[in-house]
């Protein structure tokens, strides 16, 4: 028959259920991938926000041990100082960006039912049930789909401020290392 709509074939059923399936295991795995490395992330940021708030602190107490220290009008004092601030500066700005990579990240977007801020989840529990329970695969997928992007953007935000944290706390440690060498060596 020309012109009939094409018989849909169990295999066909099958091949449409295994791609689903398939888009699924994927989308499972991505989202394991990304909370790994979110929490990995977070877990180094954590490490280097202990380290450079300890040296903004050896820094600042280093520079009050200086302050009674003779010679105030040298070069050699000042260039020991300026090293000590730019040390303790760029620490606390390796702070600041250890901060903003652990902070939560809230991202606005179309109401779903993944994200915990979805006004799905302010339903009584019955209410949600129900309404997850009458959800279209479609719509399950849309929103896993969009979940993954979200958490994507998420991961990426928290490596490139980590990446910033990390740099300049090399550099910060750079001077310190020169501070201390310029303080020993007086």
């Amino acid at each position: 028959m020309r012109g009939s709509a094409p018989m849909v074939t169990m295999l066909d059923r099958v091949g449409a259920f295994e791609r689903t399936a398939l888009r699924n295991s994927f989308a499972d795995f991505e989202r394991a991938v990304l909370q790994d490395n979110i929490v990995l992330c977070d877990g180094k940021s954590g490490v280097l926000l202990a380290f450079g708030g300890a040296m903004v602190l050896f820094c600042l107490d280093t520079l009050a041990g200086l302050h009674g220290a003779r010679g105030v009008d040298s070069w050699r004092y000042w260039g020991k100082v300026g090293l000590f601030l730019a040390a303790a500066a760029g620490f606390l700005v390796s702070c600041h960006f250890s901060l903003a990579t652990v902070l939560p990240r809230f991202r606005r977007r179309r109401a779903d039912h993944i994200f915990w801020e979805s006004a799905v989840f302010k339903l009584s529990a019955d209410a949600y049930v129900e309404r997850m329970q009458s959800l279209d695969p479609s719509t399950e997928q849309t929103d896993k789909l969009r979940h993954l992007h979200a958490l994507a953007g998420i991961c990426s935000a928290k490596f490139k401020h980590f990446q910033l944290a990390m740099r300049v706390a090399q550099g910060a440690f750079g001077l310190l290392v020169l501070a201390e060498l310029a303080r020993i060596a007086a």
